[in-house]
């Protein structure tokens, strides 16, 4: 009785659901799409406008004093990346000096504990010693903590999407076509961006500077890239003797072995052909600028944040200190009985 009775309820119910699909087929209908990476692209364009517009529109400067400045401060906003990773870089290399100050004292002390000059000897000493610097190692890092080495790369370049960003949208104000991410908006009639995105400044257009006649106009005379080029080759070159400076003292060097020897000439090469190819990275990209006729107003966007990035890094070092190196003091061992010291 009860099974007939919810056969019935059921097909009272079964009719009116398909009176209402015949009627309305699109109820049942759900349309599925795949999330476009572009909007969150054109959101960060948009948010870089908004900046820029809101900067020129509190302080009443014209446009070429604006651009430099909004520059400036989206750089500085990245001061607290930079804090992190000069704290993380001074505690790595203290714990670097306290492993091969401990390096030398467990080598020491194999020498004694294996004193025999057979090549077996040699292999188990330095077994022992890798061993117990491993250990040593861990207990450093549990006081002094500091990030894995390769998040310092990551930390550098995290500014380079802010950057690329803010270029695009000065470039995409000054009314040029040729963006970086121009690729990711394709128009149906054939232009090369959308203008709804980040819409053309009519300000860089009235605006001059000196011998140029608008910002959305190239320097013919090629004075504001050469700038540029000459400030970033030497924020370039600053950075890479500053790299050289922190390598380890040959002076002062632990014991190594063969292997340890050849992964130190090997990086010391890949560190000095990147360090030249760093140099000369400034120098390509203002043939770059001036081959491409780039407009102005993105030229004086490059000056500030390079400026900026050339004095704020002195001033950081000045101010949280610099890591210096010492010389590794040799560890004395315990001397037997009527053993006089040296």
């Amino acid at each position: 009785m009860l099974c007939r009775r919810a056969l019935r309820q059921w097909a009272k119910l079964e009719a009116p659901c398909k009176n209402q699909t015949r009627l309305y087929p699109q109820l049942l209908s759900r349309s599925f799409h795949s999330t476009n990476h572009k909007y969150f692209a054109a959101e960060c364009l948009q948010l870089s406008g908004t900046i820029f517009q809101g900067v020129h529109t509190l302080t009443g400067l014209p446009w070429y004093l604006s651009i430099p400045l909004t520059a400036s401060l989206l750089r500085m906003t990245w001061i607290p990346v930079q804090l992190l990773t000069h704290r993380t870089r001074k505690r790595r290399e203290t714990a670097m000096q306290l492993a091969s100050a401990w390096r030398i004292a467990y080598q020491d002390t194999a020498r004694i504990k294996f004193p025999g000059g057979q090549e077996t000897d040699a292999k188990r000493a330095e077994r022992w010693v890798s061993s117990q610097l491993k250990a040593r190692r861990k207990a450093i890092q549990k006081h002094i903590s500091y990030l894995p080495v390769w998040t310092e790369p990551l930390l550098a370049i995290s500014f380079i999407p802010v950057w690329v960003f803010s270029m695009d949208c000065i470039r995409r104000m000054a009314g040029d076509k040729r963006t970086v991410t121009s690729l990711f908006f394709k128009s149906s009639d054939g232009s090369t961006i959308d203008p709804n995105i980040v819409p053309m400044e009519p300000g860089f257009q009235t605006e001059s500077l000196w011998w140029i006649p608008d910002l959305a106009a190239p320097d013919h005379l090629w004075i504001l890239p050469i700038t540029y080029g000459a400030l970033a080759t030497v924020s370039v070159w600053l950075r890479v003797r500053e790299a050289a400076r922190l390598q380890p003292d040959d002076n002062h060097p632990p014991l190594r072995t063969g292997r340890d020897e050849m992964l130190k000439a090997a990086a010391a090469k890949f560190n000095r052909g990147l360090s030249y190819v760093l140099t000369a990275m400034p120098t390509v990209f203002t043939y770059l600028i001036i081959r491409s006729d780039l407009s102005t107003a993105v030229v004086l966007y490059l000056i500030g944040t390079t400026t900026t990035q050339l004095v704020q890094r002195p001033l950081l070092a000045r101010v949280l200190g610099t890591s210096k190196r010492f010389p590794l003091l040799k560890a004395k061992q315990a001397k037997t009985k009527g053993q006089v010291e040296e």
